[in-house]
């Protein structure tokens, strides 16, 4: 739910958000947290009502149509949930409140940059190789200077410049020799030096590996390193054993884990050996290697408690928790919530998890920030103590 609170600019790439793949399809009306209903069970999320937002509706909107949350810099869009403020004249922020860094007749971006307004907020486009948020970061070399080098030319047809390395060498500044050469023997018998680009590198042959091709292979064509279950394939540099019969292993020496008329899965698993290695593919809500963890909860329980629901869609059910709740069960509540100030001392609530829970400002720990980690203070006093006996002593 995180790119819910980074307040996107427009609808398309709000709605792109919302549907990306991970997102938490919902299992009944519960899933939504009394702010939207469940259109298909498993296969979409909440059809959020009220503003809200977030596929589980948690996102509470931030505006409202007459209101005037958004001040004078901004308007409440209300066309898509969650609603947001849709800020105007380079301002940005949850309710356009942030001061744009530059202006159009300003001279902000300073004589290496210049202000782009077409959008909020507005920023600092740069020019002549600078970067930065002010474009006061002056760039590695010029297109006469000689920073990269006789092995790099500066390339200044993009922002920032940088130096494009040749003969081999690389690095920021080009000042990294190549490892090999073309009329070298740096890569020995079982390597050639490729030079067709830079930095150059040993390609390695006859089943060698390692930056210098140094390293033997495992196997070989005629020989028996893979044992009765794998084959040495030889078709590329390293040589590696390829494993059948369900063995794996850099040799082929690890057993699989079951067998085609084996039990080793038991009675809530097949044994799956149309790829290798063999593993066992779990039913009826069972999981684990061999299929001996019993599922936490089941579509007519009550094991997810009041606050979620018994999540059947996939393989194995798993309780989807409502409202910032988490845990296996859904029985550890939330330690904050979208709206609330339970982090204090500027700490903010991170509803990316469940539980919720609060991200702490700095020197500050515990469920609501409410600790001070006063550690390092300690130490500085401690010293100040030592120092000022001792000092004292010798100045006696």
């Amino acid at each position: 739910m995180a790119h819910f609170l980074h307040m996107v600019f427009s609808v398309t790439l709000l709605c792109v958000t919302i549907t990306s793949t991970w997102a938490a399809n919902c299992i009944n009306d519960a899933s939504c947290n009394g702010h939207g209903t469940c259109p298909t069970a498993c296969t979409t999320v909440c059809s959020c009502t009220g503003g809200y937002g977030g596929d589980d509706c948690a996102v509470p909107p931030v505006c409202t149509a007459g209101g005037s949350e958004c001040g004078s810099k901004g308007t409440c869009v209300t066309a898509t949930s969650p609603y947001y403020c849709s800020c105007t004249e380079g301002y940005s922020g949850t309710l356009c409140t942030v001061a744009p860094i530059c202006t159009a007749a300003g001279t902000q971006c300073g004589t290496n940059g210049d202000c782009t307004t077409t959008a909020s907020p507005y920023v600092c486009t740069c020019k002549n190789g600078y970067t930065g948020t002010l474009c006061t970061i002056a760039p590695i070399c010029t297109a006469t200077g000689s920073q990269c080098g006789t092995n790099g030319d500066c390339t200044t047809t993009a922002t920032p410049y940088a130096c494009t390395c040749k003969n081999g060498y690389s690095g920021t500044l080009c000042t990294v020799a190549p490892v090999c050469t073309a009329a070298g023997t740096e890569c020995g018998t079982n390597g050639d030096c490729t030079t067709t680009a830079s930095p150059y590198v040993c390609t390695c042959k006859n089943g060698y590996s390692g930056t210098m091709c140094t390293t033997p292979p495992i196997c070989t064509a005629a020989g028996t390193e893979c044992g009765t279950n794998g084959d040495c394939t030889t078709t590329a540099s390293p040589y590696v054993c390829t494993c059948k019969n369900g063995y794996t292993g850099t040799l082929c020496t690890t057993a699989p884990i079951c067998t085609a008329a084996g039990t080793q899965c038991g009675t809530n698993g097949d044994c799956t050996t149309a790829v290798t290695p063999y593993v066992c593919t779990c039913k009826n809500g069972y999981s684990g290697t061999l299929c001996t963890t019993p599922p936490i909860c089941t579509a007519a329980g009550t094991q997810c408690g009041n606050n979620g629901g018994c999540n059947t869609c996939g393989t194995v059910p798993s309780c989807q928790c409502n409202g910032g709740y988490g845990g296996n069960t859904c029985s550890s509540a939330p330690a904050c919530s979208y709206t609330g100030n339970e982090c204090l001392n500027k700490g903010s609530c991170n509803t990316t998890v469940s539980p919720y829970t609060c991200d702490c400002a700095a020197l500050f720990t515990g469920n609501t920030c409410s600790v001070y980690n006063s550690g390092h203070h300690v130490t500085y006093f401690l010293a100040s103590i030592i120092f000022c006996v001792f000092g004292s002593v010798l100045f006696m």
